[in-house]
């Protein structure tokens, strides 16, 4: 399968600086974006890290077969983690990291943060990461009658419950899944779902016409709509 790929990022119309960061390897098939912790110190350069740790690892012999990625984000969270020390003692820095790789019609996702991954397949789309944020904790405690009531504060929107760089131990979301010919991709930080529907997702998604379009598509509405965070966007068509 060929993939078709682009991606952009941009600091948006509020923030002084971009702590964003991604990755379009299609060498290696390796996608990724990173979003670096604005609460914490430094986060274009735990961003930047985590994602020049991933293309070292990529562009190695090692990663060659079968990669683990579970031992993949470990080694980058040690990374991470070590220089946040460095840095700012028991602070530290952070940053998300969302990664899709592709070995034929097989997509290896690994995850942690909330950045997202979606898909869109026969006009149908899902995200296929699950945010790792305190109001997603919540959430998934809930039964559908307490969402309805729910009020939860909007500060556990953004609040991580886990992230590159902040843990001794760090344990990613990692699945598998068949990808087909047609299915379109998406990696983006939160600057695009902070600013577009789900449904608006989907719509751009599935209309564009390239990936390039796609991508600056969405980072072009997210300005429009006020630049309130950098935003990122890592578009995948499958030939």
């Amino acid at each position: 399968m060929r993939i078709l790929s682009y991606g952009l990022t941009d600091r948006g119309l509020i923030r002084q600086r971009n702590e964003d960061s991604l990755l379009v390897d299609d060498v290696n098939r390796v996608y990724a974006v990173a979003d670096g912790l604005g609460g914490l110190p430094r986060g274009a350069l735990a961003s930047s890290l985590a994602i020049s740790k991933l293309e070292e690892i990529a562009s190695s012999p090692r990663f060659r077969g079968e990669p683990d990625f579970k031992q993949v984000f470990r080694t980058i969270n040690d990374r991470v983690r070590d220089e946040g020390q460095k840095i700012s003692g028991e602070i530290g820095i952070g940053t998300t990291l969302t990664v899709a790789f592709f070995r034929g019609s097989e997509l290896t996702l690994a995850h942690v943060g909330d950045s997202a991954l979606f898909l869109m397949r026969d006009g149908d789309m899902r995200q296929l990461t699950r945010d790792h944020t305190m109001e997603q904790d919540l959430l998934d405690r809930m039964t559908p009658e307490e969402k309805l009531r729910a009020v939860i504060p909007e500060y556990f929107a953004h609040t991580l419950t886990r992230c590159i760089g902040q843990q001794d131990e760090l344990d990613c979301d990692l699945e598998k899944f068949e990808i087909q010919k047609g299915d379109r991709l998406l990696l983006v930080s939160d600057g695009v779902t902070k600013t577009h529907t789900d449904e608006e997702i989907a719509v751009h998604l599935g209309s564009s016409s390239s990936p390039e379009v796609c991508s600056v598509g969405f980072i072009h509405t997210a300005n429009e709509r006020g630049g309130p965070d950098n935003t990122t966007a890592v578009s995948l068509f499958i030939e």
